[in-house]
């Protein structure tokens, strides 16, 4: 099962990250991450981008752990990031 949500992962990585294409600046260190709920999961710790200069996927701190959240996931929101993952999902990555 922890195989499948790696390789999930790996996958969304690697594919183009249409949600943020022409807005990277809203992709970026110390902004806040909810889920579409509106559960704050943590702030962004580090963000991950391509040969391109495009975000892959942020890092954040989550229950003392680092966590990477896809960026085909995210979507700009009000204030910081929305993932479209639950934090129950959030904590099984």
């Amino acid at each position: 099962m922890k195989f499948t949500h790696v390789l999930a992962a790996a996958v969304s990585l690697a594919v183009s990250t249409a949600a943020f294409a022409g807005d990277t600046a809203a992709v970026r260190e110390r902004a806040l991450v909810k889920t579409a709920d509106g559960r704050k999961v943590g702030f962004v710790d580090r963000v991950l981008r391509n040969a391109s200069g495009e975000a892959t996927g942020v890092q954040i701190i989550y229950n003392g752990r680092f966590v990477l959240i896809p960026a085909s996931t995210l979507t700009p929101g009000e204030k910081g990031l929305v993932t479209s993952l639950s934090a129950k999902e959030v904590n099984k990555l």
